[in-house]
């Protein structure tokens, strides 16, 4: 099997969040196991886009805004990969250097060409911002690109709020298209609003953008496939003509998306304890990482190596990524 990311404790044991054990109490017999619409739990969706999008978005307000729940965050690119190639079929996808592999599976299968773009510095251990922006300029004007909305993986470097404002203006410039995954929010910094910011930033911009969240690792829903696509659109009237293309999408890929996770997202985000507690736990699994992240590199340091290791602390989430002439 292909190795799975996945929180666990000091005991290396699976971690179920307060938040879900109470949400499960809550759900218990209080509902009917009917199918959800093809677009998926309205509720859910309605409190992933002020997660994404912000509490008081002006797109929220307007309806311009076309959201699906999907299957997680592989569903939810994949339905937009599928979206691409149906309706911009000479367009391709620039993906990062290195990215999680599935994304090249994703875009391969849904038939849409792959470039890449410059991502990585491996000799500073760090981000490629020349190189990636060099690569922005050079895309044909239009180009959709893949950017990790925070906690890169597999290396776990983000741009800095100031590089995110950069490529922005860039993108407008060559008018890009934005596709963010952004399947760890609150797990880069703590805070589910600060790991937003780069799509805020594209947002503030006038952006167009798409995004695919997940509910794996910041609620620990693995198996539960709980996720959305979300398009933003000039209008009501064309998020409606998006959306409907989704659900299209959707129809002969699995139907309509699975209860029991959205019924926990959206009874968790919903409820002002509820939520209060999750960003309260949230924040204690990114604390304790960023905690161990400091460990390593302080025990590294002490058995005298001659290496620089701020690269371990400057990273964020669970990734690190160890080149072989770091050891």
């Amino acid at each position: 099997a292909a190795p799975q990311g996945a929180y666990r404790d000091d005991d290396g044991k699976p971690v179920v969040l307060e938040c879900v054990r109470e949400a499960e109490r809550r759900v218990a017999g209080s509902t009917n196991m009917e199918y959800l619409p093809m677009g998926g739990s309205v509720k859910m969706i309605e409190e992933s886009l002020k997660l994404a999008y912000g509490e008081d978005s002006e797109f929220i307000k307007d309806k311009r805004i076309a959201a699906v729940q999907a299957l997680s965050g592989t569903g939810a690119c994949r339905l937009f990969a599928d979206f691409q190639k149906r309706f911009l079929p000479d367009s391709q996808i620039y993906i990062p250097t290195p990215t999680w592999s599935n994304h090249h599976n994703i875009w391969r299968d849904a038939q849409v060409p792959q470039r890449t773009f410059a991502y990585y510095h491996p000799e500073s251990r760090g981000l490629d911002f020349a190189g990636l922006m060099d690569d922005i300029k050079n895309a044909p004007e239009g180009s959709f690109f893949l950017l990790h909305a925070c906690a890169h993986n597999p290396t776990g470097v983000d741009p800095s709020e100031e590089q995110w404002r950069e490529i922005s203006h860039q993108f407008k410039v060559k008018n890009h298209f934005p596709f963010f995954d952004m399947a760890y929010q609150g797990f880069a910094s703590g805070d589910p609003e600060r790991d937003a910011k780069a799509i805020r930033i594209f947002l503030e911009d006038g952006h167009q953008i798409g995004c695919a969240q997940s509910y794996a690792k910041n609620m620990g829903l693995y198996g539960q496939r709980a996720g959305c696509l979300s398009i933003l659109c000039d209008d009501e009237i064309q998020a409606v003509a998006v959306k409907s293309q989704l659900q299209q999408i959707a129809r002969p890929m699995y139907s309509n998306p699975p209860l029991h996770g959205a019924l926990i997202v959206s009874t968790i985000l919903g409820d002002p304890a509820l939520k209060s507690l999750w960003l309260k736990e949230v924040k204690g699994m990114a604390d304790r990482i960023i905690g161990m992240r400091k460990a390593l590199k302080e025990s590294l340091e002490k058995l005298g190596s001659p290496l620089s290791w701020e690269h371990i602390t400057n990273q964020t989430d669970w990734h690190v990524l160890l080149q072989r002439d770091d050891t």
